[in-house]
């Protein structure tokens, strides 16, 4: 009996096991989050993502489209920030959910967990699509989100680069399928446009990546139709790159954070061949170049599955000469990626080449996958036991080598693994093949309830973490006294503890968004030069000791400091960065209002003299009126003889354009990026809109691409019922005379058991 037709795998349809794994994916996969609730909401989860999934959410409900939001200012370019995934159905739908919780902690173990489990359940399908067992995808399907880049930098902080990941794994299963006429071209191209609206470029390159390696299979298999028609599909879902990726060139002309395309190395987050060897050591901490200076990891950046290397003694490698399925594809992407995840720190636009040893692990995986279908060798017991006690200890002691310190993690981390895995045999031996898959499945939640115990986030080295604000609630009463737009000044470096933000006292990023408040503290991937130099501020709003002395400066060519010209209402100081501000009495025009813990808050007395997002207008103008939307405003005005000038508390983000009664106009880039529009003399109507850039020709290829795939998917049909004809025609001649259909989902063809072979 073959391994995937044992009594469970006769009676349980495909699909219902895919959810089958999803569902219990949920349970093994909210472990770390029930051990450390901030396990899922570590550094740009909780200062970039998801508040700003909470803020999304709202915008929803409210029947907003996230695209620009000036109220954001230098974060506020949403659809321009790619990694926003803004077109992403299944973020959209995310963001929804997020708005519903009060506790960020858990919204953010809901969406990571989420995307654990599609990745669980992708895994399984690309392993079964390449020939494997039920069984040997199925432990591979809940050891690959375990592995540790996915699970301590992907899922712990780095959303998007999870989601690149899910997406690109179902996007393998989804072409490779349609290479061998499994599927239509329709599901690929879905898929495909799933991983591209997540708007990382990792993404990007996967698709690629991947659609290289099935193409060079089907060009060995000399199938130049099926290659033909893959390359269609792939360029349709390329052409979604233009909607996506075209608002941030858009905006790349005012942005600060623009990457050099080089080839370099710094050494900076690039993991070594020599990883690989303890890559089933799930207490080995590789010594890699990292933050801060380190050139040690405090986290298990290269673990792979606790089972691996012990079991490389055990797999029938000769099986690999003969597999039920072509596995070119298979081995040309997994080496594109070994050479890229070893390879050179900055290589083109790409960076950090660690975020890469997952998809190498992807493709090893299926590799295992596919050789543990066949079963494990029976033979020389004896040596094989002892190459793999030497396997682990080799691991054990690399571990100890490079953090001796953690010697009694070690220790047990190496017991657990010796333990798990002969149980796993003597329960492959007795009970046979499901009993070395539940055998392997419990072990790999054992190992990870451990290794996330042990070394939780941010790692084993660092006392108790200083968490950021997470309570909804609890912020937004913290914050009950601010009023209108507030502006924090204060350097991340300086928290000294948790306390100092829960309440919403101090906070980085988006958190601000919690508040209720229009905040200029946020968080963005790209910037705004002019005004984050205007503040001195960084990417989360973190600001130097000159940012007092910045904000009160007057605006070039007014009588206006430039807080003014921010329309900020509310200022937060952080006591340790300004100790002789704050111990002193504020300026004219300003009260305190709250001395919280670490943090100074004052407020304006006067009203701010002008409606809507004007800041500013020259002397002689005024202004009657302005109806103000997060990317539009019009403003009704007055300007003396010679006419004058208004500034927006809006920045210029490129895209922006403006009319006076209907009338083109410049839009200018004043001080600190503010718009800024000189004026006729007279009573006129100012219009401000913003129009993405990219957008109309984004939306244009998408909407052409689909219909393309539209018309191959009927192409297809069309195919696909004239070959079953003529093979049913076939048929009818003969029992002997058909041949197999090219369409047909065959299921994987595996080694029968030998007579000496337990398998069941």
């Amino acid at each position: 009996m073959r391994p995937d037709e044992g009594a469970t795998g006769r009676s349980v349809p495909e699909w219902l096991w895919v959810i089958a794994i999803g569902l219990i994916g949920a349970v093994v996969f909210l472990i770390p989050y029930l051990q450390n609730p901030y396990f899922y909401y570590v550094g740009d989860n909780p200062e970039s993502f998801v508040p700003n999934w909470y803020h999304y959410g709202e915008q929803l409900l409210k029947g907003i489209w996230p695209t620009i939001d000036s109220a954001g200012w230098y974060g506020g370019n949403y659809i321009g920030e790619a990694a926003a995934s803004t077109w992403n159905p299944f973020f959209v739908l995310c963001y929804i959910v997020v708005a519903q919780f009060n506790s960020l902690t858990a919204a953010a173990a809901f969406v990571m967990v989420a995307h654990l489990c599609l990745l669980s359940m992708g895994t399984y399908l690309l392993a079964r699509e390449y020939g494997a067992a039920r069984v040997s995808s199925t432990v591979f399907a809940f050891a690959v989100p375990l592995s540790g880049f996915t699970l301590y930098y992907e899922a712990s902080g780095w959303p998007a680069g999870l989601a690149a990941f899910v997406w690109v794994t179902w996007f393998w299963w989804a072409a490779r399928r349609f290479s061998r006429g499994a599927s239509t071209p329709l599901l690929p191209f879905l898929i495909g446009a799933m991983a591209m609206t997540v708007g990382n470029p990792y993404a990007a390159l996967g698709l690629i990546i991947v659609m290289f390696g099935i193409g060079v299979e089907l060009l060995v298999r000399k199938n130049v139709r099926t290659f033909v028609h893959l390359a269609i599909m792939g360029a349709c879902v390329g052409s979604v790159a233009v909607l996506v990726f075209f608002p941030l060139l858009g905006a790349m002309p005012v942005t600060s954070r623009q990457e050099l395309a080089m080839i370099a190395n710094d050494t900076f987050m690039v993991p070594g061949v020599g990883d690989l060897v303890s890559s089933s050591a799930p207490s080995y901490l590789p010594a890699i170049t990292n933050w801060n200076g380190q050139v040690r990891e405090s986290l298990p950046s290269t673990y792979f599955v606790w089972f691996a290397i012990p079991l490389l003694p055990w797999l029938r490698w000769r099986t690999l000469l003969k597999p039920a399925r072509s596995l070119v594809s298979l081995a040309v992407v997994g080496g594109i990626y070994a050479m890229l995840t070893f390879g050179p720190s900055n290589l083109w636009l790409f960076r950090w080449p660690i975020r890469l040893v997952e998809y190498l692990y992807l493709s090893i995986a299926v590799v295992f996958a596919v050789l543990l279908s066949k079963g494990l060798a029976k033979d020389h017991l004896r040596n094989r036991t002892i190459a793999t006690i030497g396997l682990v200890g080799v691991g054990a002691y690399l571990s100890f080598a490079v953090r001796p310190e953690y010697w009694r993690m070690h220790a047990v981390a190496t017991v657990l693994v010796l333990l798990f895995f002969f149980a796993a045999l003597w329960a492959y031996r007795k009970r046979g093949w499901m009993a070395l898959g539940v055998a392997l499945l419990i072990g790999t939640i054992g190992v990870a309830a451990y290794q996330t115990n042990r070394i939780p986030y941010p790692g084993v080295e660092v006392g108790p973490p200083i968490v950021p604000a997470s309570d909804v609630n609890q912020v937004k009463a913290g914050t009950a006294e601010f009023k209108g737009t507030y502006l924090q000044l204060a350097a991340q470096g300086l928290v000294k503890g948790t306390s100092e933000q829960d309440e919403g006292e101090v906070m980085f990023g988006n958190l601000s968004v919690l508040t209720g408040h229009e905040s200029i503290t946020r968080y963005s991937g790209i910037g705004f030069t002019e005004f984050t130099q205007a503040l001195c501020m960084d990417y989360k709003g973190s600001v130097c000791p000159d940012a007092y002395r910045n904000a009160f400066r007057p605006v070039q060519g007014t009588n206006i400091p430039l807080i003014d010209a921010l329309r900020v209402e509310t200022l937060v100081l952080q006591d340790a960065l300004f100790p002789n501000v704050v111990n002193n009495p504020p300026p004219k025009g300003w009260t305190v209002v709250a001395r919280e813990d670490g943090a100074t808050v004052w407020t304006r007395d006067a009203p701010l003299p002008y409606p809507g997002r004007v800041s500013w207008a020259s002397r002689g103008v005024t202004v009657a009126s302005s109806t103000s939307e997060p990317a539009t405003e019009q403003v009704k005005f007055n300007a003396p003889t010679g006419g004058g000038q208004l500034i927006f508390a809006r920045l210029d983000w490129p895209g922006y354009s403006a009319t006076i009664d209907g009338k083109t106009v410049e839009v200018r880039n004043g001080d600190a990026g503010l718009i800024t529009v000189d004026v006729p003399a007279g009573e006129h109507t100012l219009a401000l809109d913003y129009e993405t850039p990219g957008l109309r020709l984004g939306v244009m290829l998408v909407g052409g691409a689909t219909l393309v795939v539209l018309i191959q998917t009927l192409w297809w049909w069309r195919t696909v019922r004239r070959t079953r004809r003529r093979n049913d025609a076939v048929h009818q001649n003969g029992p002997d005379g058909g041949v197999a259909d090219a369409t047909t989902d065959i299921s994987p063809v595996l080694t029968h058991a030998g007579p000496n072979d337990e398998r069941i």
